[in-house]
C-alpha cells in the first residue's frame, strides 16, 4: 500500500489492467435501461443521450448508487454487480472515481482536505492521505487553493477539485458525469482542453456523460449513444459523425438523414422521394447528407449538374455562425445551409417555394441497421 501511495503523490499513476464491461438492465418504475457497453483501460468512452435517455442511470450503475435489476457489470477480474449471483458491492467497496455535475464538494472542508477525504475512504491514514491529496493539488495547479473552502472557489478549480478528488482514490476506473455543464462559456473552453490532458494521463477505463456533442468528440476516443434506455449506435467519433443511425445523431452532427429502400443506385425514400445515390448497395440503407452540401434555387434549374433536384417549400431559417440554416419540405424535411447574402438575394423567407439539389457524389449510403 505504501509504495502505491508514494507513486501516485510522487509521479504519474503507474498502469492498471482492467476493462469495464456491463451487460446489464437497470428499472427505475417504468423506465428501463438496457446497457451493454464496455472501456478498455486508457480509453476514454463519452455517453451522449436526450435527456432521459439514461445516461446518469448507467453511471449510477457502475458508481454502485443503483442496483442492476439483471445482468452483472465487471471490471478487470472484480465483478461489482451480478445479479444471478447475488453481488453487489456498495459504492465506498468500488476502486471507482466519480466526478458529479455538481461536484458535490464539502463546504465546510478546504480544498486539501476535500481531496484527502478520499484516499481516507480507501482506508489511509490522516497523514498518507494529506500527503497524496498534496501530491495531486500540485499535479493539477491547486497547491494555492489548498486552504479555500469550495464557495471560494472559481467553476473551474471546482472543477479541478472534484476530479484531484476523485483521483485520489486511486480509482482503476473514473466516471464523470457532465463534469463542465456549469461552467460559463470562456471557463468551459479553457478547462476542457486541462481535462483532456488529465484524461490522456490516466490508465484505467474513463466514461463521461455529455449532453454536448463537440465535447464528446474532443475528449471521447469512442462514443456510445443512448436513447429510451437503449443503446443505438456507438463507435469512433469519425463513425458517429459520418454514419448517423438514427435521426436523433443525424440531428446531433448536423446531418441529414433519410432511410430508403436502394435498387441499381436509385433509393426510394420512406415517405416518398427518390435519390440518387450510386454507391447504395441494394436492399435497406440510409442516406446521410450534409447540408452544407445542398443548393438552394429559387426557380427551377435546367442546367445544373447534380443528379438529385427537387422542390420544396421553406418553413423556419436560423443563424447557425457565420451561415443561415434553412429548413425546407418536401417529399422529405430538408435542412440547407446558406449565406446571408443568397437569403437576401433570392428573399429566402418561410412559405416561399424553391428548388433544392445535391451532387450524387456528396450522398453518403450505407445498409441500416437491423432493428434491435
Amino acid at each position: 500500500m505504501t509504495d502505491r501511495v508514494t507513486s501516485i503523490a510522487g509521479r504519474p499513476p503507474q498502469p492498471v489492467s482492467g476493462a469495464l464491461h456491463v451487460c446489464a438492465t437497470v428499472e427505475r418504475g417504468a423506465f428501463r435501461l438496457d446497457a451493454d457497453v464496455g472501456a478498455e483501460p486508457g480509453e476514454v468512452v463519452g455517453v451522449l443521450g436526450p435527456n432521459g435517455a439514461g445516461k446518469s442511470t448507467l453511471l449510477r450503475a457502475i458508481a454502485g448508487l443503483t442496483p442492476v435489476t439483471t445482468g452483472r457489470i465487471v471490471l478487470g477480474e472484480d465483478v461489482l454487480d451480478d445479479a444471478d449471483r447475488g453481488i453487489f458491492r456498495r459504492p465506498e467497496q468500488r476502486p471507482v472515481g466519480v466526478v458529479f455535475q455538481n461536484y458535490r464538494l464539502f463546504p465546510h472542508l478546504t480544498v486539501r482536505a476535500n481531496v484527502a477525504f478520499a484516499a481516507r475512504c480507501r482506508g489511509m491514514r490522516r497523514g498518507p492521505a494529506g500527503h497524496v491529496a498534496d501530491g495531486w493539488l500540485r499535479r493539477l495547479a491547486l497547491t494555492d487553493f489548498a486552504d479555500r473552502k469550495p464557495a471560494q472557489l472559481s467553476g473551474g478549480q471546482a472543477q479541478r477539485v472534484a476530479l484531484a478528488r476523485a483521483l485520489a482514490a486511486d480509482p482503476d476506473l473514473l466516471l464523470l458525469d457532465e463534469p463542465l455543464a456549469a461552467l460559463d462559456v470562456q471557463t468551459h473552453a479553457e478547462v476542457q482542453g486541462e481535462l483532456r490532458a488529465h484524461l490522456a494521463d490516466f490508465p484505467g477505463p474513463t466514461l463521461f456523460v455529455t449532453h454536448d456533442p463537440i465535447e464528446a468528440l474532443l475528449l471521447a476516443s469512442r462514443i456510445v449513444i443512448l436513447e429510451q434506455g437503449l443503446i443505438t449506435q456507438q463507435g469512433t467519433p469519425t463513425e458517429i459523425t459520418s454514419r448517423p443511425r438514427t435521426p436523433y445523431v443525424a440531428r446531433l452532427v448536423g446531418m441529414n438523414l433519410y432511410a430508403g429502400h436502394a435498387s441499381a443506385g436509385v433509393v426510394a425514400l420512406d415517405g416518398g422521394g427518390v435519390l440518387v445515390a450510386p454507391d447504395a448497395a441494394d436492399g435497406r440503407v440510409l442516406v446521410a447528407l450534409r447540408p452544407s452540401a445542398l443548393t438552394v434555387y429559387a426557380e427551377e434549374p435546367h442546367a445544373s449538374s447534380a443528379r438529385n433536384i427537387w422542390p420544396a417549400s421553406i418553413t423556419a431559417l436560423a443563424p447557425l455562425g457565420d451561415r443561415i440554416r434553412l429548413t425546407a419540405v418536401g417529399a422529405q424535411t430538408v435542412f440547407a445551409d446558406v449565406t446571408a447574402s443568397a437569403v437576401a438575394e433570392l428573399q429566402l423567407i418561410p412559405g416561399r417555394p424553391v428548388w433544392l439539389t445535391a451532387k450524387a457524389t456528396d450522398l453518403v449510403a450505407y445498409p441500416e441497421p437491423m432493428a434491435g
